[in-house]
């Protein structure tokens, strides 16, 4: 069975070099994106490409841009067996600190469905096992102490590198399962939250509330004083939340950026779950806890409305974007 390092990240040049630096260090070969094969063959095309070369314990995969963190994982995380083939020893994010707030802000395709170059940057650092910052230097110790400390709390089990020229390349293959809960929202809302890095400017909480959204409410406070940051920067929410006018369906909530995504969970049409309220984790910076959840209170249903019942809230102004559209609504 192939040991597979997978390296990933929004920024092509930095991650393509650092997984050929990874590789050369530890005398491992490196396998490109292989675009053109899909998911379920991905482990078998892997293993097959690194037995054609010389016997190694690992092999170094350069996912790029075809590979999303989650398909990556759902391919070749291990299930708790041997599976054969190649299995995920680590999923290495390189970060390159120069665009990172950029890349951030990059919600371009969100309306048409398309992940973004946020999302990617997100959800490559959440499912890391190890975070490498790359071009870090410039920075200052105060700002570096802060994206650090951020990074931190978006994943606090992965490991962070910072990337210099005389740095040890060496890491500890593991295995990596298909089931992921390392996540800072994950670990926020399961109340097992420690991040090893903090920074006053750098925080999370959990927002709770027992009452569904208004939607039109709820949209025009994402457009107003939350998506302007009256609140602070909202870099990564997530959990789940129900809208008064689509009742009886709880639905994940998944905020990136400037982009907010509301989808259905699985079964939640089946009636098998609570389908009322909110609980959803917020990682940001200069957070203002108290305020934000005062503006997100307002949202949730009255004391009228709540008495109004289902047939009515169904009739309640509801822009946000429609069950299965793919969609996502913007911020601000």
């Amino acid at each position: 069975m192939v040991s597979i390092v997978a390296v990933v990240g929004v920024c092509a040049q930095e991650r393509r070099g650092y997984a050929r630096r990874l590789a050369a260090a530890n005398r491992w070969p490196v396998v490109e994106a292989l675009r053109s094969v899909p998911a379920e063959r991905l482990a078998e095309t892997l293993s097959t490409a690194v037995r054609g070369g010389p016997p190694c314990e690992a092999a170094v995969f350069d996912a790029a841009g075809r590979w999303d963190v989650v398909e990556l994982i759902g391919a070749l995380g291990s299930r708790g067996k041997d599976d054969g083939g190649a299995h995920l020893a680590q999923v290495v994010a390189v970060v390159d600190v120069a665009h990172f707030f950029d890349d951030l802000g990059d919600d371009s395709g969100a309306l048409e469905g398309a992940t973004t170059v946020a999302e990617r940057l997100v959800h490559g650092v959440e499912f890391a096992s190890t975070v490498v910052l790359v071009n870090w230097e410039p920075l200052s110790t105060a700002d570096l102490s802060m994206l650090m400390a951020l990074v931190n709390h978006l994943a606090p089990r992965a490991r962070l590198r910072l990337d210099q020229p005389a740095a040890n390349l060496e890491l500890e293959l593991g295995s990596i399962g298909r089931e992921q809960d390392g996540a800072g929202w994950m670990r926020l809302i399961n109340r097992d939250f420690v991040p090893y890095m903090t920074d006053p400017r750098v925080g999370g909480f959990v927002y709770e509330q027992v009452r569904p959204f208004h939607a039109g409410r709820l949209a025009e406070a994402l457009d107003g004083e939350i998506g302007r940051g009256g609140y602070g920067r909202l870099v990564r929410s997530a959990g789940f939340c129900s809208l008064a006018s689509r009742p009886g369906i709880l639905a994940q909530w998944e905020q990136v950026g400037g982009v907010i995504g509301l989808e259905p969970l699985p079964g939640a049409h089946d009636g098998g779950m609570l389908a009322i309220g909110q609980e959803f984790a917020v990682v940001g910076l200069d957070l203002d806890f108290d305020g934000l959840a005062r503006a997100l209170d307002a949202c949730a249903l009255t004391d009228r409305e709540l008495a109004e019942g289902p047939l009515a809230w169904m009739a309640y102004p509801d822009p946000l974007p429609s069950w299965g559209s793919g969609a996502r609504a913007e911020r601000g």
